[in-house]
């Protein structure tokens, strides 16, 4: 019995040559280290510190970079009116909050523009920028969208409208002929680390800035919140660059005056001086998101710009009402979308496309990203509509998204994205043969193997060796998140002394644990799997998969197993 029917994959521990190397770590630390790619001394120390002051690379030596601040700091200079123009979620909105911050305290003239989801759609649209040009602005920023505008650009160019786009999503075969584009992906970029998100490429053109001769009265930390919340909501590859950000931007966080990011700590019931990766991606990130997704993500800037904690109270209160009531959507365009799955018997095929004129556009990513994790399968979920449909496409590992739909690209009226996730729009006479296309062109792309649920676990080690020690040696990898994901471990053969359903309608799973043989007992959580509290009255050892935690309540502090999977004893 695996309760979440994954097959379990132990990975291979270090090579005895290597941990002998690196005996001022433990075994354990050591072989995570390995297995994430670190061998070199340089390398693990460089990973482990994520030193703000020398793990950053030169702005400049990304492609169009100098033209681009040169343009920026002339138009500040000359007081033209400047606009920074951006996506709706987080990456975007955090993108925009730092460039209106900067550029404000530089002595600029700058407006932000974040679209409509509902009512404009992803990226650049003409009659945004008949907007902005008509209040008079000559410069126009993109963040975190752009890469894909081609069409746009060349009709901003036509008004005389100077555009720099600033992207991170995977371009086009054909570029926008804009003033200048900043993208680590782009051709002939040589900037070594491709993998900032939105609001991190904004950063690199803020460093720019400065080194540029620009002036401000802000600090690094001033900054670095909004950077760690848009880099870990938008699930950025938490190394290289992207780990030291987050880690600095962590620290500026914990220590933040920002009013807005204040409120929404309080709000989301979060203590400042304990923030971690983790609480942005499942605490902050959301309601940020939230916005977006259910009614105009400006609230979520004006969150963050907000000077007046009373006020940003009322901004934060609204957030989370708006998250609350994405929760509730989310679940029932799930519950529809899992059951449309299995009646229609496409869980059989090597994808998934479905569409709905209720599948919200501003939820279908939320719920693509839960059925790829539940049917282990690439999603694409589209909210149909009378003349065109956008959609949203969520990958399994090893199945690269933006290929996929670039290789049919002269079906979109847009798309972009990166091997993980993409949005589309469509006309919705062709979904058909969207989905006859990529039904063929998955047969042949995607392996059996690809399609196999698997639990990937970094160690196996016994129950009782679970201490503050081993927890100690485990956090000296934070900050957690995509492509360092918090350490899988494996204890086999332990003992369920007792198991209670808990939480709303008895839905999560509260063990405790042990070795069976007399040694300590532990607490563990499982959730979603309180179902099978009675199942340990017959069968009460069992095999489990977990990450080790400290819990936190009332001024106590515990040691906790949270259960990422668990069967019957092997």
């Amino acid at each position: 019995m695996s309760a979440r029917k994954k097959r379990w994959i132990v990975r291979d521990s270090a090579p005895s040559g290597f941990l002998a190397t690196m005996d001022r770590y433990t075994p354990l630390v050591a072989t995570l280290l390995y297995q994430r790619g670190l061998r070199d001394p340089k390398d693990i120390d460089a990973f482990l510190t994520a030193d703000y002051r020398v793990g950053l690379h030169d702005p400049f030596l990304m492609k169009d970079m100098q033209c681009a601040a040169e343009r920026v700091i002339t138009a500040i200079n000359e007081h033209e009116p400047i606009a920074v123009y951006g996506d709706f979620d987080a990456d975007g909105v955090t993108a925009v909050t730092l460039l209106v911050q900067v550029i404000t305290a530089m002595g600029g003239d700058i407006r932000p523009y974040i679209p409509h989801r509902v009512r404009e759609g992803y990226g650049l649209n003409t009659e945004a920028i008949d907007r902005l040009n008509a209040e008079g602005v000559r410069l126009l920023i993109t963040v975190d969208c752009g890469i894909s505008n081609t069409a746009e650009v060349a009709y901003a160019n036509t008004v005389g409208l100077d555009i720099i786009v600033t992207d991170h999503h995977t371009p086009p075969e054909e570029l926008p002929e804009a003033y200048a584009i900043i993208n680590p992906k782009q051709p002939g970029c040589e900037y070594p680390y491709k993998q900032l998100v939105g609001v991190g490429i904004a950063f690199k053109l803020v460093q720019a800035l400065v080194r540029g001769g620009a002036k401000m009265a802000l600090r690094g930390r001033d900054l670095l919140d909004v950077v760690a919340l848009g880099t870990v909501t938008d699930m950025g590859p938490l190394n290289g660059e992207n780990r030291v950000l987050v880690k600095a931007g962590l620290e500026s966080v914990n220590a933040t005056e920002r009013p807005g990011l204040r409120a929404l700590l309080d709000d989301a019931g979060l203590v400042q001086g304990k923030i971690r990766a983790s609480d942005i991606s499942f605490m902050l990130g959301p309601r940020l998101n939230a916005a977006g997704r259910i009614d105009d993500a400006v609230l979520s800037y004006k969150l963050l710009l907000a000077d007046d904690l009373d006020a940003a109270r009322t901004l934060a209160k609204n957030l989370s009402e708006a998250n609350r009531q994405r929760q509730g959507l989310t679940r029932e365009i799930q519950e529809h979308a899992r059951n449309k799955v299995k009646e229609l018997e496409k869980d059989k095929n090597h994808i998934i496309v479905l569409d709905d004129e209720q599948y919200q556009a501003g939820i279908v990513g939320l719920v693509a990203s839960k059925l790829v994790d539940e049917f282990a399968r690439p999603v694409l979920l589209i909210e149909r509509g009378a003349e065109t449909s956008r959609g949203s496409a969520r990958s399994v590992s090893g199945f690269n998204m933006i290929e996929a739909l670039t290789s049919c690209g002269e079906m979109f009226v847009r798309y972009g994205g990166h091997s993980a996730a993409a949005g589309f729009t469509i006309e919705t006479d062709r979904l058909p043969d969207l989905e006859a296309y990529l039904l063929d062109y998955a047969e042949t792309h995607l392996s059996d193997e690809l399609l196999m649920s698997m639990l990937e676990i970094d160690a196996e080690t016994p129950l009782e060796t679970l201490t503050w020690d081993l927890l100690d040696q485990l956090q000296l990898l934070e900050p957690f998140g995509q492509a360092n994901a918090q350490p899988i471990l494996m204890s086999r053969r332990v003992y369920v002394a007792s198991a209670q359903a808990k939480g709303f309608q008895d839905q999560h799973l509260k063990l405790r644990i042990t070795d069976g043989e007399g040694g300590p007992s532990y607490e563990a959580i499982a959730f979603r799997l309180g179902h099978l509290a009675r199942y340990f009255q017959q069968h009460p050892w069992i095999d489990i998969a977990y990450t080790l935690e400290a819990n936190e309540w009332n001024g106590n502090r515990k040691l906790q197993i949270n259960i990422k999977d668990l069967r019957r004893a092997q």
